[in-house]
């Protein structure tokens, strides 16, 4: 197992996630960092360089072909020729557990539905009773 991280420009996260998701990748966290790349601290003036606005996401993946896969849909939507485009690297993951039900590793990772803890059997709903409606 893996844990990929990324970090890249925001405008990119809404086309990354999408096709994440259109390869079965699920299960990401993405926070909003700021920082600085590999063209340095001090800009032409010595004055101390402006840190940027970005995103870092985080995925653990089960085996090689999904961190591939991950690393694939990252570099399809983000890379381009300017600076700045971003950095992603991975490293290996000793054990993942889903804490709701114990399950570990790769059935921790998978986005099956457990149906033992479903209690809408039986309940019936409309419309009218639903907020988002």
């Amino acid at each position: 197992m893996f844990m990929l991280i990324a970090v890249f420009n925001k405008y990119d996260l809404q086309n990354v996630l999408e096709d994440l998701y259109a390869d079965g990748i699920e299960g990401v966290t993405v926070t909003n960092v700021v920082g600085k790349g590999s063209f340095g601290f001090k800009d032409g003036d010595g004055d101390i360089a402006d840190l940027y606005e970005k995103i870092k996401l985080e995925i653990v993946v089960s085996d090689n072909e999904n961190l591939d896969k991950a690393m694939e849909c990252i570099r399809a939507n983000c890379q381009d020729l300017g600076k700045g485009a971003g950095k992603m690297w991975w490293v290996s993951v000793g054990g993942v557990e889903r804490i709701r039900t114990g399950e570990k590793d790769a059935l921790a990772l998978s986005a099956h539905k457990d149906t033992s803890t479903d209690k809408t059997e039986g309940m019936k709903t409309t419309n009218e009773d639903t907020p988002c409606s």
